[in-house]
């Protein structure tokens, strides 16, 4: 890797972005399309009336099956993205007041042996699980550089390879197969658009 992809010591969101784009096993696409579309039915139902924010907020439905139950190991999806992303082992999502660094939100999530891989907070992938199973797998995607989409591209493509997949973004309102390389290029392009809005 070049010294452009060279890992920060530390990756640092706001807890808003936790979720927001996330990997899910192919057998959950039903129940995630279901989420979606629940979702965007809340979202236009609960925008405020001076249309800033919402007067409540949609929960984000975790699908029955998920990675650990699909059996991938940290180990397996350690070994699939380490080549593409290097590992970032301190995570933390936190509340805007949580970014000073000489505070602490008791609210956040502070991680110092996490399983991410990214450059930084622009472009990341985040893998939660217990023990020795990933079960969740989400990332972050607040670029518009076309080198670092390129690995993001890479790193969900290796996971698929894994385990086969979908891409669930509640940020863009979409949902579709990762083996789908029609879905996969728009995917990438609306990511693009997004960021350049």
């Amino acid at each position: 890797m070049t010294d452009e992809f060279t890992a920060v010591t530390k990756i640092h969101i706001h807890e808003d972005e936790w979720g927001m784009r996330c990997l899910h096993p192919l057998a959950a696409a039903t129940e995630v399309a279901a989420d979606l579309r629940e979702a965007e039915a809340a979202s236009g139902a609960n925008r405020a009336p001076d249309s800033v924010g919402w007067t409540d907020v949609h929960i984000i439905a975790a699908p029955a099956h998920d990675y650990a139950a699909a059996g991938l190991t940290f180990a397996q999806a350690d070994a699939a993205l380490t080549p593409i992303m290097p590992r970032v082992r301190r995570f933390a999502a936190t509340a805007s007041a949580g970014f000073d660094e000489n505070a602490q939100d008791p609210m956040g999530s502070y991680e110092d042996d996490a399983y991410c891989y990214g450059v930084d907070a622009s472009c990341f992938v985040k893998l939660d699980g217990d023990e020795t199973l990933v079960q969740h797998i989400w990332y972050g995607a607040d670029t518009e550089d076309p080198a670092r989409l390129e690995r993001l591209r890479r790193a969900i493509i290796a996971v698929n390879r894994l385990v086969p997949s979908v891409v669930a973004d509640y940020w863009l309102g979409c949902a579709g197969s990762v083996a789908d390389d029609e879905f996969l290029d728009r995917y990438m392009r609306m990511l693009v658009q997004e960021d350049e809005d």
